[in-house]
């Protein structure tokens, strides 16, 4: 890849297109004989690493990784196996959506711990004294 480098980390670079400018996430993935992953860097404009949303920028990576392997995705009836999420199973697979991004590809890019899912729950002084 001979564009310039914006921002180099270590299994990942923003480069920068020298006709229009725009920037770019390359990430190279475990594989070593893999091509690098290209992604358009979220928020828009980004020009260093630490700055990147790395969730939203590699999600329609993770997405189309997903579709490749299940077809179309599709969310099912039954309840996701993992204790406590209520969401909803895609077709081909015992786990939501962001539960199987998380197995599949990092909990760091899956987008878990909103409201959908029930928190552990807290201990109480009754539990802790036993």
């Amino acid at each position: 890849m001979r564009w310039q480098a914006v921002d180099i980390g270590e299994w990942e670079e923003l480069r920068q297109c020298p006709q229009c400018g725009a920037t770019w996430l390359a990430v190279w993935p475990e594989e070593g004989e893999s091509p690098p992953i290209l992604c358009r860097p979220r928020p828009p404009g980004t020009r260093r690493l630490r700055d990147l949303d790395h969730p939203s920028t590699l999600r329609q990576y993770c997405l189309a990784r997903l579709e490749e392997r299940l077809g179309e995705i599709r969310e099912r009836k039954a309840a996701c196996r993992k204790v406590n999420c209520t969401r909803h199973r895609l077709a081909g697979s015992t786990y939501c959506l962001e539960h199987l991004i998380a197995e599949q590809f990092g909990r760091h890019l899956a987008r878990l711990g909103g409201s959908d899912e029930t928190p552990p729950p807290e201990k109480t002084k009754a539990r802790e004294e036993a």
